[in-house]
């Protein structure tokens, strides 16, 4: 008798596990739901689409950058510093702040204008990109777009969004005594709310809203650990890859952060899809069941 080796033990135990995780996700939706979330992932080539999407936010905040300078030279320069880094940014974001302010006092139309287009063209970018990649994990064909004006200033509209929230919850960590608590369960909640109103206007087949409320809780809570990663571990690391690298290292690390933006944006549809096609299916299979039952008593 032949004694298996260690990885055979290890193949047969694997075996075994898939064998109970297949009957698992027979039985229950829960573990159905993140196996085909997990199979809709790779057909869609999810790491790919929110590598587009970073590609979008990174296009998109360039001219906004340009836009926020341009603001900024129709204000005192000291004041602003002053006012940021009273605000609980860093003093070196507080300086950046500064210098912009300083140096856009004479080209502060110039940067509008280039700044404002250029927001324009990437919101219109940005909006289609995710249009389509909600289409493709839908598997829906899009409907008809609107202008593209009004796709752009949605993809602004929801940014601004974002930002806004996570700036009043901070403001609200930072004043109220149980403000860490309260900030989370806002942030999460808004976000969540914000991206549940951005999906029913996304292809979503005929599902109804609660159908798109796993992806919108997905979102606000990716969304709020981001945000908290970036306090902790984004901005000291921003200062020390610009003090080391230079604008590579600022680049790098900001562009992996939208990296992780775009994960959220994919997978909140990919998750939705997947609990709605498995509800569908459970419910198609308690219909036939529920039809064969009175025949199979006579």
């Amino acid at each position: 008798m032949t004694v298996p080796t260690k990885r055979e033990r290890l193949r047969a135990q694997a075996a075994s596990v898939g064998a109970r995780a297949n009957v698992a996700r027979d039985k229950h939706i829960s573990v159905a739901v993140p196996f085909r979330a997990a199979d809709r992932n790779r057909r869609v080539a999810a790491s790919a689409l929110a590598g587009g999407i970073a590609y979008r936010l990174f296009f998109w905040l360039i001219p906004f950058a340009l836009v926020i300078g341009g603001a900024l030279g129709f204000a005192d320069a000291d004041s602003t510093e002053d006012a940021i880094e009273a605000g609980g940014l860093p003093a070196a974001a507080a300086h950046a702040v500064g210098d912009m302010a300083r140096e856009a006092g004479s080209a502060r139309w110039w940067l509008l204008a280039v700044g404002l287009s250029g927001v324009v063209l990437a919101g219109y970018t940005g909006s289609k990109a995710v249009i389509l990649i909600h289409s493709l994990v839908w598997e829906e064909y899009p409907e008809r777009a609107a202008s593209a004006v009004r796709m752009s200033f949605a993809f602004t509209g929801m940014a601004l969004a974002v930002m806004l929230t996570i700036a009043a919850t901070s403001w609200l960590h930072e004043v109220m005594r149980f403000g860490a608590v309260l900030a989370a369960v806002l942030t999460v909640t808004s976000l969540a709310g914000v991206w549940l109103l951005v999906s029913l206007h996304l292809p979503h087949r005929s599902a109804d809203w609660k159908a798109l409320l796993p992806g919108a809780f997905l979102f606000g809570v990716g969304f709020a650990i981001l945000h908290l990663a970036t306090l902790l571990v984004l901005i000291p690391k921003l200062e020390r890859s610009t003090s080391v690298y230079g604008a590579i290292g600022a680049v790098t690390t900001t562009l992996f952060w939208f990296y992780l933006v775009g994960r959220l944006v994919v997978t909140a549809p990919i998750l939705n899809v997947a609990a709605y096609e498995e509800l569908q299916e459970a419910a198609r299979t308690s219909a036939a069941h529920s039809t064969l039952a009175p025949a199979g008593r006579e």
